[in-house]
């Protein structure tokens, strides 16, 4: 460098307002990496954009020191991300408003949102997943079972419908203990559909926020299973809890409630026949076994028809088959004369009979990474506890 361009450098520096400089400087230190006001003043800008709740100032702050004790994490571990990744990562994003990254990117700076904010925001969170993944993902395990009662709580036996509103409240990663905390506080401020239609026009993310948040009306079919339940249970007017949701937390408003005439989806049922041996009683069988599976090593060394699976539509069981499957939950069991024979019969699986396969590996995966999930933010607290967080 030569001394007029260093001298030129210096004056410019010199001549630079104070709040410019103090931009620059750090906010606050998270294990000797800094944070800086002008990051600080960035996030905050883009949580606007992006509507979430509660205190903008304080969400960006933890969100800060948050994605910096992942990258930390990260590092530890060797863990980067590439330009690939992290360019997916933004079209990923952009998708969620429903734009590419580029326009999305263009439309954040005329905010005064840098791409380069938008960039490391979405890096934090795609190291964070791989630290998950390495750390935990070993130690996940979704049984059969516990895809088989997911597959069957998809089954549904009324036909109901229900009219709606609805307040989207944005929860970015790192944020949602926050959106959860306002979500709180607006459920307990709403006693009305006129203040429900008043929150969400003010703070929803969806749509819908355009006219009040109310929706057209539903079938309870076409509602995640999840959800069935906890709009069965409101009367007209009343809110829901706070739900949590990919990216963000929801609640509901029920309006008003329409039943039909019932209508029953169709079912299969896999079901475990065990034929006793005269030696053998149900009871010695029933504590030897947890799982239909566990009835393999039950008949060890005995015939081939000693032990029998079958998957049968529910509407086909026999009435006295029927009636005991109908009052078994997953790897319950009862005694029965079948073919003059006293048998064990277990249930394996009750699942929706459709056109098309049930994904089980889907299934599986959705557990999976809900499990991944609460280890994570388990992690994180433990990061937050154990960091040298402090004000320069």
């Amino acid at each position: 460098m030569t001394r007029l361009t260093l001298a030129f450098v210096l004056a410019a520096t010199v001549a630079m307002p104070a709040a410019a400089q103090n931009l620059f400087a750090p906010r606050v230190i998270v294990n000797d990496h800094a944070v800086t006001g002008w990051e600080m003043e960035q996030r905050v800008r883009f949580l606007e954009l992006l509507r979430a709740p509660g205190d903008i100032q304080k969400t960006a702050y933890d969100g800060l020191i948050d994605d910096r004790l992942r990258l930390d994490a990260a590092s530890r571990l060797g863990i980067e991300a590439t330009e690939e990744q992290v360019r997916g990562g933004m079209e990923e994003f952009a998708q969620r408003a429903n734009l590419p990254a580029e326009e999305f990117i263009r439309q954040i700076a005329t905010a005064g949102v840098e791409e380069e904010t938008f960039r490391d925001f979405v890096k934090a969170g795609i190291v964070w997943r791989e630290v998950v993944r390495q750390r935990y993902l070993s130690r996940v395990t979704i049984t059969n079972a516990e895809v088989d009662r997911a597959i069957e709580n998809t089954t549904t036996s009324a036909n109901i419908r229900v009219l709606l509103s609805e307040l989207i409240l944005a929860a970015p990663p790192g944020q949602e203990g926050q959106a959860l905390d306002f979500a709180e506080d607006l459920a307990a401020g709403i006693s009305s559909e006129a203040e429900f239609s008043a929150a969400a026009a003010q703070y929803s993310a969806a749509p819908s926020a355009q006219n009040g948040g109310r929706i057209e009306w539903l079938s309870l079919n076409d509602l995640p299973p999840a959800l069935r339940p906890t709009f069965l249970a409101l009367r007209p007017g009343q809110v829901t809890s706070p739900l949590p949701i990919p990216n963000g937390v929801a609640l509901f408003q029920l309006r008003q409630i329409q039943e039909g005439a019932p209508t029953q989806s169709a079912t299969e049922v896999e079901i475990a026949q065990y034929a006793l041996g005269p030696d053998e009683s149900a009871g010695s069988v029933k504590a030897r076994v947890d799982t239909c599976a566990d009835l393999y090593t039950v008949a060890r060394g005995k015939s081939e028809q000693a032990l029998q699976f079958q998957t049968l539509p529910t509407a086909g069981l026999p009435e006295d088959l029927a009636l005991a499957v109908s009052q078994m939950d997953l790897g319950e069991s009862a005694v029965m004369n079948r073919g003059g024979t006293p048998t064990f019969v277990m249930l394996c699986a009750r699942r929706p009979v459709s056109e098309e396969p049930v994904n089980r590996n889907a299934v599986r995966d959705q557990l999976q990474n809900q499990r991944l999930g609460q280890l994570a933010e388990v992690y994180l607290d433990e990061l937050r506890d154990n960091a040298i967080i402090r004000q320069p």
